[in-house]
């Protein structure tokens, strides 16, 4: 069956159909100074950075009820992010200015253009070195949290004058105080709808395989490129998008691990649960207010 649909998966419903206005600077010089010097100290944080990889758990979370999700994300410098959806599961590639979603439950992948280097951005700017092209299109500016796990922020909102047009009303980006590392992102959409992503097990620079940098799809699969039927991929199958250019440093070569079965996971789970001490980052009242204008 082919299903031509919308690209809506994690992160990316934030930037589907966003208008883009220029960002009017600060003149005040003291204020100046002290963006230059967090944007600097975020620069800095990032650009050692040429493997990052972590888990993530995500709540979509809507006026009556709340959708849990998790999965593992890998960012490949420069544009690269690779994110795999446990279940339902569900693998995304982001590449420069080019997405591909496969869902094996439909055996389909969509591939979608973006043409704005700014929507590009926004998908990167967690982990990118710097956020002067959103800084030249949104409202983005530093925030202090309340947050014990670190109380540095990054608030990017839409222009004033086109906040009525905008599908979310601010994205947050919670920072480590030590790192500058995300440890959330925080979408507040309209209607009453917000995402928060909790980001853990972050690795910086260790070692990945290539296959994991793209997307194996098997006989079968469908492609649908920019809502058009493409092929139906035959034979043995094939991966997308190209493997990333990496130092050998960072390639992993050992054997791949065999899938577990979900019901043994879930057994060694019970075997190795965690002491209750140890909690899961909580979204607390305070985190869903809305946004102070």
């Amino acid at each position: 069956m082919i299903k031509i649909k919308p690209f809506i998966s994690f992160f990316f419903i934030i930037i589907c159909f966003v208008s883009l206005q220029n960002f009017i600077y600060s003149q005040n010089n003291d204020e100046d100074r002290e963006l230059d010097a967090f944007f600097k100290k975020y620069t800095e944080s990032r650009e050692k950075i040429q493997v990052l990889s972590a888990t993530f758990r995500q709540k979509d979370i809507y006026p009556d009820e709340i959708y849990t999700t998790t999965g593992t994300l890998v960012f490949i410098k420069p544009q690269r992010m690779v994110f795999t959806i446990d279940e339902p599961q569900k693998f995304t590639v982001v590449e420069e200015k080019r997405i591909y979603e496969y869902e094996p439950d439909i055996k389909q992948v969509t591939i979608y253009d973006l043409k704005d280097s700014a929507e590009t951005e926004l998908f990167f700017f967690a982990f990118a070195e710097d956020l002067n092209t959103l800084r030249k299109k949104y409202h983005v500016v530093p925030i202090r949290l309340s947050d014990e796990r670190g109380k540095q922020g990054v608030s990017i909102r839409p222009f004033s004058d086109n906040e009525e047009d905008s599908p979310f009303e601010e994205i947050v980006l919670y920072l480590f105080d030590d790192t500058f590392l995300p440890y959330r992102l925080r979408v507040v959409n309209k209607d009453n709808v917000q995402v928060i992503v909790d980001f853990e097990n972050t690795e910086i620079n260790g070692k990945i395989r290539l296959e994991d940098t793209q997307i194996y799809l098997p006989s079968g699969t469908n492609i649908i490129e920019n809502d058009k039927y493409k092929e139906t991929v035959s034979g043995e199958g094939k991966r997308i998008p190209d493997p990333v250019k990496l130092e050998e440093k960072y390639i992993d070569t050992s054997p791949k691990p065999k899938r577990v079965k979900k019901e043994d996971t879930e057994e060694a789970f019970e075997e190795n649960k965690p002491s209750p001490s140890i909690e899961k980052p909580k979204i607390e009242i305070k985190d869903l207010d809305p946004v102070k204008k």
